[in-house]
């Protein structure tokens, strides 16, 4: 079928606003194709898309192109930062549910991704009420993923050892995601220029290489959609290539080792993001069970201090009850358990702490003397890298809260020797 211009153009533009797709002029072919293939055509513009028509557009627009593990430092800070904290925050609360989402998920090695990480982090994974959703706007990237068999190319950032530990071999050069893992993965048809029906209890959304097919009006809505899926401090990640130059509305840019993820902004970061910083803005009042919890974490920092680290870590378990998502509290209650040599405990509860605020300059520095003495070395120098750079934020003269008055440049220096030992 030869289409006019004029009504490619408009096409391309509608295939934008009700796919999030953008169609170039050097694609029109491709859109030609699509709308042949669509029974009756498509040229009524004032008829909304059916999700049929919109399976078939995107099955000849849309890009597939992913391997598991893509991009690797993203999943590093995953599995290294991110859901280590997040685990063991719901074992502190005695709720042992994750809910993770793959959003254009592509043939679905994203999500198998995420399961395998799961997998090397959560000893006891039958305890747990995991969902794993992938979800993709193509039918045929969707039926890949729900079958599960995958060929070489889709393990040129894997290694041996884990494909041996996860997959089965099914035919020549082909492997199959073994049962134990594809139990905790499941996956649907989402449209991300579309309402979104799945929920907003999402632990951590990972949407990447996606968005940048998107015009800019679109991309936006998505982000704004994809924001509302998240709980209060969760994470988004977005594809190395898709980092904005401009700050993302509602999202704090945090920085994880060699990975730039975005934390959905809530009272508590942005409360604890006002009291590290040198801001001169008047905080707002807390609420009664925020003055509690602060009052229990100031005299466990005084009997701390005086060497009663027994009635100290009681007084923190009080605190963490009256508020558990107060980093400070956390933090504490690590230097307590380290001084009690009880390293293990230490590491879980700083690994909460920086969970609740990733900028806490003190946990890093904590968790990194912990690693240390722990024989972990390289997360050591992970934390200590992150400390570092953080304080280079602040002025050297800065003192930093809760640090015995220890200045931004003093506490760097001691890194800076901790780093050479």
């Amino acid at each position: 079928m030869m289409l006019p211009d004029s009504l490619l153009q408009a096409l391309s533009e509608r295939v934008a606003s009700q796919l999030g797709l953008r169609v170039p002029r050097e694609r029109w072919p491709d859109l030609t194709r699509a709308i042949d293939s669509l029974s009756g055509g498509w040229t009524d513009l004032a008829a909304p898309l059916q999700r049929a028509q919109i399976e078939t557009l995107a099955s000849h627009l849309a890009v597939g192109e992913t391997y598991f593990f893509r991009e690797p430092a993203a999943f590093a800070a995953l599995e290294d930062e991110v859901l280590p904290a997040l685990i063991a925050a719901r074992r502190a609360e005695g709720r042992y549910v994750l809910r993770l989402w793959s959003a254009g998920c592509c043939t679905g090695e994203e999500p198998y991704t995420l399961a395998i990480l799961l997998d090397r982090l959560i000893p006891d994974l039958q305890r747990w009420d995991i969902t794993i959703l992938g979800t993709d706007i193509h039918p045929g990237f969707l039926a890949r993923a729900e079958e599960g068999v995958y060929n070489e190319w889709s393990f040129r950032g894997v290694t041996d050892a884990v494909r041996q530990r996860y997959f089965e071999p099914v035919d020549s050069g082909l492997y199959a995601v073994r049962p134990e893992l594809k139990r905790l993965v499941r996956f649907a048809y989402a449209n991300l220029a579309d309402t979104l029906d799945v929920g907003s209890e999402m632990d951590l959304v990972l949407c990447r290489h996606v968005l940048m097919y998107f015009d800019p009006a679109q991309a936006a809505r998505a982000l704004s959609r994809l924001r509302a899926t998240l709980i209060n401090g969760a994470y988004l990640v977005l594809g190395s290539a898709e980092i904005p130059a401009a700050p993302l509305a509602g999202f704090a840019k945090v920085s994880l080792r060699d990975a730039v993820l975005y934390r959905k902004h809530s009272e508590i970061a942005v409360r604890h993001a006002q009291s590290s910083l040198t801001g001169s803005r008047t905080p707002r009042p807390l609420p009664a069970r925020k003055l509690d919890a602060r009052s229990l974490l100031a005299r466990a920092q005084s009997l701390a201090d005086g060497g009663q680290l027994i009635h100290a870590e009681g007084l923190c378990r009080q605190a963490i009850a009256a508020d558990p998502c107060d980093a400070a509290v956390h933090w504490l209650h690590a230097l307590v358990h380290e001084e009690l040599g009880q390293l293990g405990v230490a590491k879980a509860a700083l690994r909460r702490a920086l969970y609740l605020d990733p900028r806490c300059v003190l946990a890093h520095v904590a968790l990194a003397r912990v690693c240390k003495r722990l024989g972990e070395a390289d997360r050591a120098a992970r934390h200590v890298a992150q400390a570092l750079a953080l304080l280079e934020r602040h002025p050297p003269a800065d003192v930093l809260p809760q640090s015995d008055g220890m200045s931004a440049g003093r506490l760097s220096a001691a890194l800076l020797a901790m780093r050479a030992a």
